[in-house]
């Protein structure tokens, strides 16, 4: 009886952070003696994978059994990739190589938490969104570049979402007036859209020396037309600590901006947090 109660809590949380952790995981679950797979499509909760997905059949296949996966995380890094036109793209496609298996893999789950890099993994270059998949999502955070994101749309079709969270890497050298726009206008457009159901949407400003942090901050806030106090820009000096969906950091971080959107409504003025 103990040691069941240990093993629920042992594979509550799975964390592949390297092909050969995968290659242990599927041995676990294809030799153990004791747990059938649907011991781990019941009690596997929260899975992070860091390395490339792509022709990873082991990958594929815990995908399939660890159906009950609430949060997961992809912390993949871009690799070089063949672009091809938007329309092209077939849902749950991979840098527009179309990958049947991951896509039967990914289509059941319904995971309330997802943090990640999204062009390599769901959708290229826009996440389809109106997919089941992204259904139950409660809490998002998009790791990609800022120069994909400002161009998605569709975020009003996803019905649960209170927390949504977006990387933003700048260059202190660098102050685009351009990216400043663009910017603001996806920010703005996010911020219509989930005009309900939202309640923060936090802007991780990574990259940038402390102290321009509210200098960059600033200069998206002026282009904004409409200022929204559930807007929040948070430094993040730190971006390769764990941001896993299910992590304490990522915990601290909603609700750091949280506590930031409440001060916003009171006072009206912008508030630029460090972790």
């Amino acid at each position: 009886m103990t040691q069941r109660w240990v093993d629920r809590i042992i594979y509550a949380v799975v964390n592949l952070h390297r092909q050969t952790t995968c290659r242990a995981f599927i041995r676990t679950i294809e030799s153990s003696p004791t747990k059938r797979r649907a011991f781990f499509e019941t009690h596997v909760k929260a899975l992070s994978i860091a390395y490339d997905i792509r022709d990873d059949d082991r990958t594929v296949k815990i995908l399939s059994i660890c159906r009950g996966v609430t949060s997961l995380t992809f912390w993949v890094v871009p690799v070089l990739r063949v672009i091809q036109p938007v329309a092209s793209y077939p849902p749950f496609c991979l840098a527009g190589l179309h990958n049947n298996e991951l896509a039967a893999a990914l289509k059941p789950l319904r995971p309330k938490r997802l943090s990640g890099i999204l062009y390599d993994v769901l959708g290229a270059p826009h996440p389809q969104f109106h997919l089941p998949f992204f259904a139950s999502l409660t809490h998002l955070s998009i790791r990609n570049r800022w120069q994909d994101w400002v161009a998605w749309d569709g975020f009003h079709l996803l019905p649960q979402l209170t927390h949504l969270s977006f990387d933003f890497r700048v260059n202190p050298r660098n102050s685009s007036l351009k990216r400043n726009i663009a910017v603001a206008r996806a920010l703005q457009n996010v911020l219509a859209q989930c005009s309900t159901s939202l309640i923060v949407c936090a802007v991780l400003v990574l990259f940038e020396a402390k102290p321009s942090i509210a200098g960059a901050a600033a200069a998206v806030l002026q282009r904004l037309t409409k200022p929204d106090p559930r807007l929040v820009f948070i430094h993040d000096p730190e971006p390769f600590l764990d941001r896993g969906a299910h992590s304490l950091r990522e915990e601290m971080i909603w609700e750091l901006a949280k506590q930031a959107v409440h001060r916003q409504r009171t006072s009206a003025v912008n508030i630029v947090l460090e972790i």
